[in-house]
Protein backbone atom coordinates (compact mmCIF):
# COMPACT_ATOMS: atom_id res chain seq x y z
CA UNK A 1 0.00 0.00 0.00
CA UNK A 2 2.47 2.42 1.12
CA UNK A 3 4.46 1.98 -2.47
CA UNK A 4 1.12 2.58 -4.68
CA UNK A 5 0.81 5.32 -2.51
CA UNK A 6 4.44 6.75 -3.60
CA UNK A 7 3.44 5.94 -6.97
CA UNK A 8 0.70 7.89 -7.01
CA UNK A 9 1.83 10.62 -5.37
CA UNK A 10 5.21 10.76 -7.84
CA UNK A 11 2.69 10.72 -10.74
CA UNK A 12 0.78 13.54 -9.22
CA UNK A 13 3.81 15.17 -8.97
CA UNK A 14 4.83 15.04 -12.25
CA UNK A 15 1.65 15.87 -13.25
CA UNK A 16 1.62 19.27 -11.51
CA UNK A 17 4.91 20.35 -12.94
CA UNK A 18 3.48 19.57 -16.61
CA UNK A 19 1.10 21.48 -16.23
CA UNK A 20 3.05 24.74 -14.59
CA UNK A 21 5.16 24.62 -18.01
CA UNK A 22 8.52 24.83 -18.84
CA UNK A 23 10.73 27.75 -20.09
CA UNK A 24 13.81 26.83 -22.25
CA UNK A 25 16.06 30.03 -22.69
CA UNK A 26 18.86 30.30 -25.14
CA UNK A 27 22.23 31.98 -24.82
CA UNK A 28 20.78 34.41 -27.08
CA UNK A 29 18.52 35.54 -24.26
CA UNK A 30 15.33 34.23 -26.09
CA UNK A 31 13.14 32.54 -24.11
CA UNK A 32 11.04 29.15 -25.45
CA UNK A 33 7.90 28.25 -23.84
CA UNK A 34 7.55 24.34 -23.49
CA UNK A 35 4.91 21.68 -21.87
CA UNK A 36 7.68 19.91 -19.96
CA UNK A 37 11.62 19.97 -19.81
CA UNK A 38 13.68 19.14 -22.90
CA UNK A 39 14.94 15.63 -23.70
CA UNK A 40 18.16 15.19 -24.82
CA UNK A 41 18.87 13.02 -27.93
CA UNK A 42 22.42 13.57 -29.25
CA UNK A 43 23.71 17.45 -30.56
CA UNK A 44 19.43 18.00 -30.20
CA UNK A 45 17.29 18.93 -27.45
CA UNK A 46 13.69 17.78 -27.93
CA UNK A 47 10.15 18.53 -26.28
CA UNK A 48 6.98 20.00 -27.04
CA UNK A 49 6.53 23.23 -27.28
CA UNK A 50 3.31 25.23 -24.87
CA UNK A 51 0.68 24.83 -28.08
CA UNK A 52 1.53 21.42 -28.43
CA UNK A 53 3.77 21.14 -31.56
CA UNK A 54 6.85 19.06 -31.36
CA UNK A 55 10.06 21.15 -31.64
CA UNK A 56 14.09 20.46 -31.83
CA UNK A 57 16.23 23.15 -31.28
CA UNK A 58 21.03 22.31 -30.98
CA UNK A 59 21.68 21.61 -27.26
CA UNK A 60 24.61 23.97 -27.46
CA UNK A 61 22.54 26.86 -27.73
CA UNK A 62 20.81 26.50 -24.54
CA UNK A 63 21.87 28.74 -21.86
CA UNK A 64 21.74 25.61 -19.05
CA UNK A 65 22.64 27.49 -15.93
CA UNK A 66 20.50 30.23 -17.17
CA UNK A 67 17.12 27.61 -17.61
CA UNK A 68 17.63 26.45 -14.44
CA UNK A 69 17.36 29.64 -12.60
CA UNK A 70 14.66 31.06 -14.64
CA UNK A 71 12.55 28.41 -13.78
CA UNK A 72 13.23 27.97 -10.07
CA UNK A 73 12.23 31.68 -10.28
CA UNK A 74 9.75 32.28 -12.41
CA UNK A 75 7.54 28.72 -12.33
CA UNK A 76 4.68 28.51 -14.70
CA UNK A 77 6.30 30.24 -17.79
CA UNK A 78 5.77 33.53 -16.13
CA UNK A 79 8.05 36.61 -17.71
CA UNK A 80 9.35 38.17 -14.82
CA UNK A 81 8.55 42.13 -15.49
CA UNK A 82 11.09 43.38 -13.72
CA UNK A 83 14.32 42.54 -15.74
CA UNK A 84 16.06 45.35 -17.31
CA UNK A 85 17.36 43.34 -20.59
CA UNK A 86 15.33 42.88 -23.27
CA UNK A 87 14.07 39.36 -23.77
CA UNK A 88 13.46 38.00 -27.75
CA UNK A 89 10.18 35.75 -26.88
CA UNK A 90 9.46 33.38 -29.71
CA UNK A 91 5.78 33.19 -30.47
CA UNK A 92 4.95 29.64 -31.90
CA UNK A 93 1.40 28.92 -33.26
CA UNK A 94 0.10 25.60 -34.09
CA UNK A 95 -1.29 25.60 -37.51
CA UNK A 96 -4.60 26.88 -38.41
CA UNK A 97 -7.39 24.94 -37.97
CA UNK A 98 -9.46 27.09 -40.52
CA UNK A 99 -7.49 29.43 -43.25
CA UNK A 100 -8.30 32.88 -42.57
CA UNK A 101 -8.70 33.96 -46.45
CA UNK A 102 -11.77 32.04 -46.61
CA UNK A 103 -12.92 34.24 -43.30
CA UNK A 104 -11.48 37.05 -45.47
CA UNK A 105 -13.55 36.06 -48.59
CA UNK A 106 -16.55 35.37 -46.75
CA UNK A 107 -16.51 39.26 -45.09
CA UNK A 108 -15.00 40.55 -47.75
CA UNK A 109 -11.92 41.19 -46.07
CA UNK A 110 -8.68 41.49 -48.00
CA UNK A 111 -4.89 41.21 -46.47
CA UNK A 112 -2.94 40.91 -49.75
CA UNK A 113 -1.59 44.78 -50.43
CA UNK A 114 1.47 46.53 -51.91
CA UNK A 115 3.85 48.56 -49.07
CA UNK A 116 2.33 51.31 -48.98
CA UNK A 117 1.21 53.59 -44.93
CA UNK A 118 1.80 51.89 -41.76
CA UNK A 119 -1.16 51.78 -39.06
CA UNK A 120 1.98 52.19 -36.93
CA UNK A 121 2.68 55.55 -37.78
CA UNK A 122 1.12 58.13 -35.62
CA UNK A 123 -1.02 59.49 -38.10
CA UNK A 124 -2.68 56.30 -38.10
CA UNK A 125 -3.93 56.11 -34.59
CA UNK A 126 -5.87 59.01 -35.20
CA UNK A 127 -5.78 62.98 -34.85
CA UNK A 128 -3.46 64.10 -31.87
CA UNK A 129 -5.09 65.14 -28.62
CA UNK A 130 -5.60 64.64 -24.64
CA UNK A 131 -7.78 61.23 -25.65
CA UNK A 132 -3.82 59.82 -26.87
CA UNK A 133 -1.25 58.93 -24.24
CA UNK A 134 1.53 57.11 -23.47
CA UNK A 135 1.03 53.61 -21.29
CA UNK A 136 2.71 53.14 -18.16
CA UNK A 137 5.92 51.74 -18.27
CA UNK A 138 4.82 48.41 -16.61
CA UNK A 139 2.74 47.88 -20.02
CA UNK A 140 4.72 48.93 -22.17
CA UNK A 141 8.34 46.97 -20.75
CA UNK A 142 5.80 43.57 -20.95
CA UNK A 143 4.07 44.61 -24.67
CA UNK A 144 7.77 45.44 -26.18
CA UNK A 145 9.13 42.41 -24.78
CA UNK A 146 6.83 39.95 -26.40
CA UNK A 147 6.30 41.84 -29.56
CA UNK A 148 9.72 42.98 -30.41
CA UNK A 149 10.49 38.90 -29.67
CA UNK A 150 7.99 37.77 -32.27
CA UNK A 151 9.92 40.12 -34.88
CA UNK A 152 6.48 42.35 -35.17
CA UNK A 153 7.91 45.92 -35.37
CA UNK A 154 4.95 47.72 -37.36
CA UNK A 155 2.73 48.34 -34.19
CA UNK A 156 1.63 51.07 -31.54
CA UNK A 157 0.70 50.95 -28.19
CA UNK A 158 -1.32 54.07 -26.72
CA UNK A 159 -3.96 54.59 -24.13
CA UNK A 160 -6.70 55.66 -25.89
CA UNK A 161 -9.46 57.14 -22.99
CA UNK A 162 -8.39 54.99 -20.47
CA UNK A 163 -7.64 52.05 -22.70
CA UNK A 164 -5.13 50.43 -23.81
CA UNK A 165 -5.00 50.06 -27.69
CA UNK A 166 -2.64 48.16 -30.01
CA UNK A 167 -2.23 49.30 -34.07
CA UNK A 168 -0.33 46.71 -35.69
CA UNK A 169 0.80 46.07 -39.52
CA UNK A 170 -0.09 42.63 -40.89
CA UNK A 171 0.10 42.08 -44.62
CA UNK A 172 -0.64 38.31 -44.37
CA UNK A 173 -2.25 35.46 -42.08
CA UNK A 174 0.71 34.07 -40.41
CA UNK A 175 1.24 37.75 -39.51
CA UNK A 176 -2.46 38.24 -38.29
CA UNK A 177 -2.07 35.44 -36.10
CA UNK A 178 1.50 36.02 -35.05
CA UNK A 179 -0.05 39.34 -33.66
CA UNK A 180 -2.69 38.00 -31.59
CA UNK A 181 -0.78 35.48 -30.22
CA UNK A 182 2.06 37.83 -29.20
CA UNK A 183 -0.60 40.08 -27.73
CA UNK A 184 -2.50 37.97 -25.77
CA UNK A 185 0.80 36.68 -24.54
CA UNK A 186 1.65 39.98 -22.71
CA UNK A 187 -1.77 40.08 -21.73
CA UNK A 188 -1.75 36.75 -19.59
CA UNK A 189 2.20 38.00 -18.43
CA UNK A 190 1.08 41.28 -17.08
CA UNK A 191 -2.10 39.28 -15.53
CA UNK A 192 -0.04 36.62 -13.78
CA UNK A 193 2.37 39.84 -12.52
CA UNK A 194 -1.03 41.50 -10.67
CA UNK A 195 -1.71 43.81 -13.65
CA UNK A 196 -5.10 42.65 -15.34
CA UNK A 197 -6.04 44.27 -18.62
CA UNK A 198 -7.82 44.36 -21.29
CA UNK A 199 -6.76 45.62 -24.42
CA UNK A 200 -8.35 47.08 -28.09
CA UNK A 201 -6.59 45.37 -31.34
CA UNK A 202 -6.46 47.12 -34.53
CA UNK A 203 -4.62 45.14 -37.62
CA UNK A 204 -4.60 46.84 -40.58
CA UNK A 205 -2.46 46.31 -44.12
CA UNK A 206 0.06 48.12 -45.34
CA UNK A 207 -2.52 50.09 -47.42
CA UNK A 208 -4.34 50.92 -44.74
CA UNK A 209 -6.98 48.05 -45.19
CA UNK A 210 -8.79 46.44 -42.04
CA UNK A 211 -7.19 43.05 -41.24
CA UNK A 212 -9.94 42.93 -38.14
CA UNK A 213 -10.08 44.60 -34.25
CA UNK A 214 -10.28 43.03 -31.39
CA UNK A 215 -10.73 43.74 -28.09
CA UNK A 216 -9.26 40.87 -26.27
CA UNK A 217 -9.56 40.18 -22.37
CA UNK A 218 -7.80 38.49 -19.67
CA UNK A 219 -9.53 35.06 -19.87
CA UNK A 220 -9.46 35.11 -23.35
CA UNK A 221 -5.81 36.04 -23.69
CA UNK A 222 -5.33 33.22 -20.95
CA UNK A 223 -7.21 30.39 -23.25
CA UNK A 224 -5.20 31.51 -26.18
CA UNK A 225 -1.41 31.46 -24.39
CA UNK A 226 -2.52 27.72 -22.57
CA UNK A 227 -3.80 26.57 -26.04
CA UNK A 228 -7.88 25.71 -24.75
CA UNK A 229 -8.74 27.80 -28.19
CA UNK A 230 -6.74 28.30 -31.28
CA UNK A 231 -5.70 31.56 -32.47
CA UNK A 232 -8.00 30.63 -35.96
CA UNK A 233 -10.90 30.02 -33.92
CA UNK A 234 -10.36 33.03 -31.68
CA UNK A 235 -10.66 35.57 -34.84
CA UNK A 236 -13.38 33.35 -35.93
CA UNK A 237 -15.55 33.95 -32.85
CA UNK A 238 -14.08 37.63 -31.96
CA UNK A 239 -13.42 39.66 -35.17
CA UNK A 240 -14.69 42.87 -35.34
CA UNK A 241 -15.06 44.50 -38.93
Amino acid sequence: MRRILGLLFAALLLASSAALGYVIKLKTGALIFAQGKYTVKGKKAIFTHQNGTPMQIDLDTIDVTGTDKYNKENPGNVIALDQGAQLNVPIVTAPPTVSLQEVIRQRKMRLAAPPAKSSASPEAAGPPGESWQPVDSVTDTAFRKVLDGAQITQYRLTDYRGNVRLLATANSEEAVFNTLSAAARAVADLTNAGKPMSIEIFITTSSGESGGNFQMNPEQARQLVNGNISVADYFLKNVIL
